[in-house]
């Protein structure tokens, strides 16, 4: 539309009676000079397009070589994760095992003690386990020296660890095998 209107702009400058050929002519050199200029730009605009593709494309490659790099860590991670779990279910397993273990060991060694309950304190004169030994043979009444029974105790002690005052029971006594 705009193109008619420049063309009718052409004809009516044009004096009427002259030649209408060169008017023509003139309108057509008009056109051509416009074409030229129209197909140039276009073809800078093409040139344009062009690298503007190319860029894209460009980046387009770089985020595909990007993704997949991710997706290869990513890959990395989830196996790493899933040797994770498999470890931890490892040692909870182990660690099931381990205190069912522990467990036992400690009630096995609760079977080889002895505690014994308001023995006055100082009755030990500083040998506490000479004084169980020569009490456990007086009062299980067995034949064996107090040597072998000392030498089976392998620990003697009163618990708490604190001396109590007069008016407090003495502490207990605890002799391990």
């Amino acid at each position: 539309m705009e193109r008619q209107a420049e063309v009718n702009a052409v004809q009516v400058s044009q004096p009427v009676g002259e030649d209408y050929g060169q008017s023509i002519v003139d309108m057509l050199k008009a056109l051509s000079v416009k074409l030229k200029s129209g197909f140039e730009t276009s073809n800078a605009n093409q040139v344009e397009i062009r690298g503007l593709c190319e860029d894209l494309g460009k980046k387009i490659d770089d985020l595909a070589g990007r993704t997949a790099a991710l997706e290869e860590e990513v890959e990395e991670l989830r196996v790493a994760v899933q040797e994770n779990k498999e470890q931890i279910r490892y040692l909870k397993e182990g660690e099931t095992g381990v205190m069912a273990k522990m467990e036992s060991l400690e009630n096995n060694l609760r079977r080889n003690n002895l505690r014994f309950l308001r023995v006055l304190e100082g009755l030990e004169e500083g040998d506490l386990k000479g004084f169980k030994a020569r009490l456990i043979k007086q009062e299980v009444n067995v034949e064996i020296s107090e040597e072998d029974i000392v030498k089976d105790i392998q620990r003697v002690h009163r618990v708490p660890a604190k001396m109590p005052s007069n008016r407090d029971r003495p502490r207990k006594i605890l002799v391990y095998f």
